[in-house]
């Protein structure tokens, strides 16, 4: 993976192990953990990618039993969709097509289980503009045939799709891309968002681990606008950054006409953040920490002084 893409699946690594680490705070949210299981599903398809990116289809040893795993999971989500549907509309042979639980799938063998969920793939792809109603979508069928795909490769199936590099580095950023629009942003990102009043530390600690850092830099960023309460922006506000427990100024800046601050190049330390503008309150943050190649992104709103 190129580095933009590794910070990235960096981000969705460290979301999710964070998430897994904490499942008691999102355990009365119903759909978070489906949620959360088809994040961790994507991240392990990119990692096999990756794999092929980094070498060949030869040789490669995937982990067949994790993507077995991943396989029978998306195929079931698919599966029960179509299920659903048919039922809806009484269609015994296309209920029939699909109707695999778990655990009729984990007692098939090896050489069979990639055909029959590429046959519920290839179901749900045909019955999706119906079966997206009940709770299937297109990047899962997309998903799916990738898994199908990385799994033959991994048992040597003489039936497999040919994965080579270019084609794993465009499906990596494909896949990269929907786990956090779809699943981060449009999904877990507003669930856990619920829990600000009830469990604030979580969603702090939440929002923290889904901040994409940059590990080829070594120096932090802090980026922001300041305005007034009636959000126009203001100009020449003061940005000092002291090392915390220190007098000395570490950084300082003023805002440009737009209200806009940046501060490049801070090194990996705990600041205290001070925001001033004559006639006007004082802003004031303590013990921020700034990482390696981490970005603060801040929203300042000054008051005047009566």
């Amino acid at each position: 993976m190129n580095n933009q893409s590794t910070n990235r699946a960096n981000m969705i690594r460290t979301t999710n192990q964070y998430c897994a680490d904490n499942t008691s705070a999102t355990s009365a949210i119903t759909a978070f953990a489906p949620a959360l299981a088809s994040s961790q599903a994507k991240l392990l398809l990119i990692d096999q990618l990756d794999q092929i990116a980094m070498g060949t289809s030869k040789g490669v040893t995937l982990d067949t039993t994790a993507l077995r795993k991943s396989m029978t999971l998306i195929a079931l989500k698919c599966a029960n969709a179509v299920i659903a549907y048919a039922t809806s509309i009484n269609n015994n042979t296309l209920k029939a097509q699909v109707n695999y639980t778990e655990r009729k799938l984990d007692k098939l063998k090896k050489e069979e289980v990639d055909d029959v969920c590429q046959t519920i793939r290839e179901a749900t792809d045909a019955n999706m503009a119906n079966a997206q109603n009940y709770g299937t979508s297109p990047t899962d069928t997309s998903d799916l045939q990738t898994t199908i795909n990385l799994y033959r490769i991994g048992i040597q199936n003489p039936r497999q799709a040919i994965i080579n590099k270019s084609n794993a580095v465009s499906q990596i950023k494909k896949i990269i891309r929907e786990a956090i629009d779809i699943l981060l942003k449009g999904q877990m990102d507003k669930m856990v968002l619920t829990l600000k009043t009830s469990n604030p530390n979580f969603v702090s600690k939440y929002f923290g681990a889904r901040e994409i850092i940059d590990l080829g830099k070594t120096h932090g960023k802090l980026r922001g606008t300041t305005t007034d309460p009636a959000k126009k922006p203001l100009e020449k506000v003061a940005i000092i950054l002291r090392i915390t427990t220190q007098t000395a100024i570490a950084y300082q800046t003023k805002t440009d006409a737009s209200g806009k601050l940046s501060i490049p190049n801070i090194k990996p330390n705990n600041y205290d953040i001070e925001v001033s503008l004559p006639n006007s309150q004082t802003i004031t943050e303590t013990n921020v920490h700034f990482g390696p190649g981490k970005e603060l992104k801040r929203k300042y709103v000054l008051t005047p002084v009566p």
